[in-house]
């Protein structure tokens, strides 16, 4: 059995996988970490202290914001606890303790655990060692209207696959958004962020060029997906060495 802590229990996906993890017979959800202190369904108890119950855990699984993943890594590192983090717009501090804390205790880190997306990452470097030379490339990024980040964690991923693989620097080649007169074409690869209603996530890759176009779709048709990749995750990550791990490695994508 392996016995699993939330943190940001109470949010879309804390709750999602909350029930996940209490209909897997080979789990134990021993506890949620949030901002308020109280009982999820269940009658798990909610903590806003993660030391209260990561002596407990032998995973702990955080999707909360970017200052509750700041302190849980904090508090992972001090109880020597692995993590599994998708939590999005973390500043460089709060990434690097992230970072930091892979250096004692294996972490997987992904802004997408949908397993489509991280095929879509394969294809994706495949597809743009062919089209390196004379295809632009333009992300378009869809969430619903209650998404706090522009653009999201996934589209910037895609973006730093598809520079790394096209030999481009990243710094200089990914740009969000285009606004202005008399723009000249270069080898930008633009994401552009569209917010509304209640889509839970769309990613398009299009590669372009002056006689044909290639476009790439994956969207998310329910939170499920998600948690898919995330109970994998929590299966693989007991016994690995420290370090720092995507899903990529979990579902043994990397060349």
């Amino acid at each position: 059995m392996i016995r699993v802590a939330i943190n940001g229990i109470l949010g879309r996906m804390g709750q999602e996988l909350a029930s996940a993890i209490s209909r897997d017979e080979d789990l134990i959800l021993v506890g949620g970490i949030d901002t308020l202190e109280t009982f999820h369904e269940d009658r798990i108890a909610v903590t806003t202290n993660p030391d209260e119950i990561l002596g407990d855990a032998d995973v702990v699984v955080d999707f909360s914001s970017p200052q509750g993943t700041a302190t849980i890594a904090r508090s992972c590192r001090q109880h020597h606890r692995p993590l599994i983090t998708g939590t999005t717009g973390l500043s460089r501090d709060q990434q690097k303790l992230v970072e930091q804390l892979a250096e004692n205790v294996p972490v997987v880190q992904s802004f997408n655990f949908s397993l489509g997306i991280n095929l879509l990452i394969d294809i994706l470097q495949k597809t743009a060692r062919v089209l390196k030379d004379g295809f632009d490339v333009e992300i378009i990024d869809v969430h619903h209207r209650g998404k706090k980040d522009a653009p999201s964690g996934t589209a910037l991923t895609l973006a730093r696959v598809l520079a790394q693989t096209m030999g481009l620097n990243e710094s200089q080649a990914i740009q969000v958004g285009r606004k202005g007169k008399n723009l000249k074409r270069g080898h930008e690869i633009v994401i552009h962020s569209l917010r509304g209603g209640a889509i839970i996530g769309e990613h398009q890759v299009h590669f372009l060029c002056g006689h044909e176009t290639i476009n790439i779709t994956h969207k998310a048709l329910s939170r499920s997906v998600f948690v898919d990749g995330v109970l994998r995750a929590i299966y693989w990550i007991p016994g690995q060495k420290p370090g720092y791990y995507t899903m990529q490695d979990v579902l043994e994508l990397k060349a």
